[in-house]
């Protein structure tokens, strides 16, 4: 057999099964970046003289999450992930603050990342499925124990309560808010537990290898920046 025929033949023994291992690990992990843009909130307008607009800057705010992994059985270590791409509008009512408003509020959960790709990606994929839903949307139905008069540079603390929609499930959250605001922003976080389970996104089982916790913590940290119009 010539040479050159024999090199051909044994390239492609070799080709097939580096294919297949490609076409595998795509199917497994999936390849690629998030294909979605910055997230986009329905804008919320003044009624009055009295509201000031404030708007989150995605650029200095970050909603992060935290669940436990297992690795075979062995509770090891806590997946965290981010994202930026976070859009909202609040509007402060400076003659009576507790009639103060916040709007739907958009993430982009495609655009978690964590400290592995993989990880990213499977999530992706299998769990959020966030090519077809790349936003959660949470919506303020209440603030509870929202301040009446609100002082520059003192902290104050309420609940917020409201619904949130992962995939195509909605269910009623209460996050913990601390926020302060100042002449030019709010600043403030957020914080609440929610079960991956009632949201069909987990918990995640990787063959039996790799599991999670069903309770994941959100983390909203956030700046809010006074909106003046053009």
């Amino acid at each position: 057999m010539p040479k050159r025929v024999a090199w051909g033949i044994g390239l492609g023994l070799v080709g097939v099964p580096v294919v297949m291992g490609i076409l595998l690990y795509n199917a497994w992990f999936g390849f690629g970046d998030p294909l979605s843009g910055p997230a986009v909130a329905p804008t919320l307008e003044s009624g009055t003289s009295r509201e000031q607009l404030y708007r989150i800057d995605p650029a200095q705010s970050v909603v992060t999450y935290s669940v436990n992994e297992i690795f075979v059985g062995q509770e090891v270590s806590t997946a965290v992930g981010q994202t930026s791409q976070i859009a909202g509008d609040i509007l402060l009512n400076t003659a009576d603050y507790a009639q103060s408003r916040v709007g739907t509020v958009v993430i982009n959960v495609e655009q978690f990342t964590s400290d592995s790709g993989l990880r990213d990606r499977r999530i992706r994929r299998e769990f959020l499925e966030s090519s077809t839903y790349p936003e959660a949307v949470f919506v303020p139905q209440e603030l509870i124990g929202f301040p009446a008069e609100i002082a520059f540079g003192t902290a104050y603390t309420f609940d917020m309560v409201g619904d949130l929609t992962i995939k195509e499930t909605t269910r009623s959250v209460t996050w913990s808010v601390t926020a302060t605001l100042d002449e030019d922003a709010l600043r403030g976080s957020a914080t609440t537990v929610i079960l991956l389970s009632e949201y069909d996104v987990g918990p995640i089982d990787v063959a039996g290898l790799v599991t999670t916790s069903d309770d994941v913590s959100l983390d909203f940290e956030f700046v809010a920046l006074r909106y003046q119009s053009e």
